[in-house]
């Protein structure tokens, strides 16, 4: 089966229908260029979806083929209205909900426990970036898949001088908030292009950054960041 005739219409997705037409886009446009492009590193493989939400890209990764997913979230009512969700569906036996803090998890597994690991939306809600890639780096998934906003200004690091810095940028989010940093104090810091590069090399990874531009089907609805790089998307494949 080919590509083209996996790529997912999210409004097909039960999720679709806790979200508007333009989110609807956003979420199309990521499956198909971080997925379904993709589909031959998802299909029959354990993929590890981290702060995974309600299952709301979880549930396009077993339309696509995944033998199963695993999903990481710290918040208890995101998982019971993802599990709401999948028990009314053909894939409720192949998606697994797991609550707490995805470094512990991280910490937990073992080498080739996973074959794909999908962090998408998480990046810019820590300050523990390190930790990350050192932990992808020693479980060796066969290909990671990341998507966050990345910080764009270069100038405070003299990149007249020094090119493109691997670097992180503090910000401070609200705790309370379902959409920000489960982090207590706030704290998290939003990766530079050049540092997820960087990390991605250090970690075995060879990487080819999302082009949404290129690919683009003409409806920016809800993808603006994606347009003006401030949010970016990895697909990286263990060398």
């Amino acid at each position: 089966m080919s590509v083209e005739q996996l790529r997912i219409k999210y409004k097909d997705v039960p999720h679709a229908k806790d979200t508007n037409d333009a989110g609807v886009n956003r979420f199309e446009r990521r499956v198909e260029n971080m997925f379904s492009k993709n589909t031959d590193r998802i299909i029959g493989r354990r993929v590890l979806d981290l702060a995974c939400n309600t299952g709301r890209l979880s549930y396009p990764l077993l339309m696509l083929g995944a033998a199963s997913v695993t999903g990481v979230e710290a918040r208890r009512e995101l998982i019971d209205r993802g599990e709401e969700i999948f028990a009314a569906t053909p894939y409720a036996g192949q998606m697994k909900f797991e609550q707490g803090d995805l470094f512990d998890f991280l910490a937990n597994a073992h080498p080739g426990q996973f074959d794909v690991i999908v962090c998408a939306g998480f990046l810019y809600h820590t300050v523990r970036h390190a930790d990350f890639f050192r932990e992808v780096k020693r479980l060796g998934p066969e290909t990671v898949i990341i998507d966050t906003n990345v910080a764009k200004n270069y100038i405070w690091f003299g990149r007249q001088f020094f090119g493109r810095p691997p670097a992180l940028f503090m910000y401070n989010e609200d705790p309370s908030k379902t959409s920000d940093t489960t982090d207590p104090d706030g704290v998290v810091y939003w990766p530079s292009t050049s540092y997820l590069e960087a990390m991605l090399d250090g970690s075995g990874y060879d990487w080819e950054r999302v082009n949404f531009k290129k690919n683009s089907n003409g409806n920016w609805a809800a993808m603006g960041d994606y347009k003006n790089g401030t949010r970016a998307a990895y697909v990286g494949r263990r060398r």
